[in-house]
């Protein structure tokens, strides 16, 4: 046999050597990025829906991505066969066949926890950690899409509180406090925010005392389910509520550059603040009555009360485009204004959120979910609402994603 036949050989059985072997990380590459993106879509699909129920008066509902395991089987075969003669001619050549086989196979499984049980509940319904929220302000998030989203009263103005549960029937009140929003918002783009904590030990304490007669049983039972520390010392009118809090160090301090501006002229306006300082203690504010209680104090004080992550949901949720035949039949509740024309919550969620919905599947979503025989979504080109979505995602991921499910674990495998 010649030496260039058996070079033609080799070379062809190398080559098939390498295809073979070429096709294991390019098909991990490509099912691990799948993975990943299939992940996150899903994730944010599960989002808006459970904000869709939220507005329609269902319960949520989340299922933990828990484990993804996946099997990869290759089998290849290779053969060759032929005839090679020692004096090749026209009329009797040397013939070569080449053959090669190869098969993938890729057998995924899943693993989904739901996301309930007595910790996931806490997490749910006690209010986001204050330096959360303004954690979020120095990672860059613009300072009032934060405190709209989150921060249910600043002192003693209110952002619509009703809407941190289900859609209440009387119009909410939140001008004022989207003001205050703004005039931070300007301080912030002007580069003369400055919000900092202090150099507070972390467990150090304060007590909150005010009158027994002044609380209700209900306040009490809602300042013990947010998590504080309350006990009540002697009884009828000498009797107290004292409620043990976490000491925070929260700060907002006013650069000289920003002593005589309009802004924060406003902002000491409407929280009632001692004009004459030039810095101010932000503390997580309680129920009503203890704010009250807290203001004696205040012209010193920023009094924050924040919402929990369910409140957050709920807040958004108002942001959902019902369909009007959903209204007509009182799917939804109708919100009315004092003289019982319909309240748009468009003027609450507006440069916030907007969700769409549509009877037919929207073509340039950047996420969306069927419920109902309609279709929600997010649209693709709407930046603002996919900033705002985001933020939720990170707060939910921060507050409830490391929750343990402490339900039944459902295991699919995918593969086909």
């Amino acid at each position: 046999m010649g030496s260039s036949k058996v070079r033609t050989i080799l070379a062809s059985i190398f080559v098939i050597s390498l295809v073979a072997g070429c096709v294991g990380p390019p098909a991990l590459k490509a099912s691990r990025i799948r993975y990943n993106q299939a992940i996150q879509q899903t994730q944010k699909e599960l989002l808006l829906l459970n904000l869709v129920r939220l507005q329609y008066r269902e319960e949520p509902l989340f299922l933990d991505v828990n484990n993804v395991a996946t099997q990869f089987s290759f089998r290849q075969s290779a053969d060759i066969s032929g005839t090679i003669n020692e004096g090749p001619s026209e009329l009797n050549p040397d013939a070569l066949d080449l053959g090669a086989g190869l098969a993938f196979e890729e057998r995924p499984t899943v693993t989904l926890t739901p996301l309930q049980g007595e910790d996931y509940a806490i997490r749910m319904l006690k209010p986001v950690d204050l330096r959360l929220v303004l954690g979020m302000e120095r990672s860059g998030w613009s300072i009032d899409r934060v405190m709209r989203v989150m921060i249910q009263k600043i002192n003693r103005i209110d952002n619509a509180s009703g809407a941190s549960g289900p859609t209440p029937a009387d119009a909410p009140v939140f001008e004022e406090f989207e003001e205050v929003c703004r005039q931070f918002r300007s301080l912030q783009k002007r580069g003369m925010l400055r919000l900092r904590q202090d150099t507070l030990e972390e467990d150090e304490k304060e007590v909150l005392a005010f009158p027994l007669k002044q609380a209700t049983l209900e306040e009490i039972l809602l300042a013990k389910q947010q998590g504080y520390d309350v006990s009540i010392e002697g009884s009828g009118d000498d009797g107290r509520v004292l409620i043990e809090i976490e000491k925070q160090g929260l700060l907002w301090t006013i650069p000289p550059e920003a002593q005589d501006s309009t802004e924060v002229a406003r902002i000491r306006e409407l929280l009632e603040l001692d004009p004459a300082l030039n810095e101010y203690e932000i503390e997580a504010g309680l129920t009503e009555k203890a704010d009250r209680s807290q203001m004696l104090r205040a012209g010193d004080k920023i009094l924050i009360l924040t919402r929990s992550l369910m409140g957050t949901m709920f807040y958004l949720s108002h942001a959902i485009d019902v369909p009007e035949r959903h209204r007509e039949k009182g799917y939804v509740t109708t919100t009315l204004n004092p003289d019982g024309t319909v309240f748009n919550w468009s003027r609450v969620t507006q440069g916030l959120l907007t969700i769409h919905s549509s009877r037919l599947r929207p073509s340039d979503a950047a996420v969306s979910v069927q419920y109902m025989g309609y279709w929600y979504y997010l649209d693709q080109a709407d930046l603002t609402s996919k900033s705002t979505f985001g933020l939720l995602g990170q707060v939910f991921a921060l507050q409830a994603g490391s929750a343990e499910g402490d339900g039944p674990v459902l295991t699919l495998p995918v593969g086909g």
